[in-house]
């Protein structure tokens, strides 16, 4: 399994000796929080089965997920004492039942300093999913809602391969910059124009050219 981590065809059969034995699984439940800022250093963290959120906070409490995690992906963020880099007050959370597994931080950063591969390809994820942090506030700043809700809603109905998928209101929210309330009655005005229709926590899209047109 830990030869889907990005690095492992790179290092030395030493390396993913060291690797092996240094990996912790853990099952964490739907809503767990995985990570929290301030907390140790903990590392990378790799998803097995399930979806990781990466949610960063205001100084008010605001939440706002701003990339998230997939079955075979890495959050490296989580390792920002490794890297050296920008920090952000964050945590990641399970948005569905999930099993994990960690390298270490130690382990992590004894690799980076013998290895210039893994170094150049934590680097790499670091900077994509910084850009996601970017991306996501640009979004927030200047785009307005409706279109905050259609580039979501196309988004993910992309992610999941499927016009029909699961997320509640409060989630949509947090990804958006918005507050459930405020979601829900964009989702019902877009059910009243044929758009979409709503589940119990399930959003289907009938129409993506209109959502389309939202971003034009």
């Amino acid at each position: 399994m830990n030869r889907e981590i990005s690095f492992y065809n790179y290092l030395t059969a030493e390396e993913k000796d060291l690797l092996d034995r240094s990996m912790l699984q853990e099952t964490c439940r739907k809503g767990q929080i995985v990570h929290r800022h301030g907390d140790s250093c903990v590392g990378l963290i790799f998803v097995r089965k399930g979806r990781l959120a990466f949610s960063i906070l205001s100084e008010e409490g605001r939440e706002i997920t701003v990339f998230r995690i997939e079955k075979g992906e890495a959050c490296i963020l989580s390792a920002a004492c490794v890297l050296q880099t920008l920090e952000f007050d964050s945590h990641i959370t399970a948005e569905i039942s999930s099993e994990i597994t960690i390298l270490p931080a130690p382990t992590l950063a004894r690799l980076m300093n013998a290895n210039a591969d893994v170094e150049r390809l934590t680097y790499k994820q670091a900077v994509g999913q910084y850009a996601s942090v970017l991306r996501t506030m640009q979004h927030i700043i200047f785009f307005s809602l409706e279109k905050r809700l259609a580039s979501f809603l196309l988004e993910e109905s992309q992610r999941r391969k499927s016009p029909s998928f699961s997320s509640t209101h409060e989630q949509i929210a947090r990804c958006i910059g918005s507050s459930r309330e405020v979601v829900t009655r964009m989702l019902n005005q877009f059910a009243g124009r044929g758009i979409v229709t709503l589940g119990r926590g399930t959003v289907t899209i009938l129409d993506p050219e209109a959502l389309d047109e939202v971003l034009a």
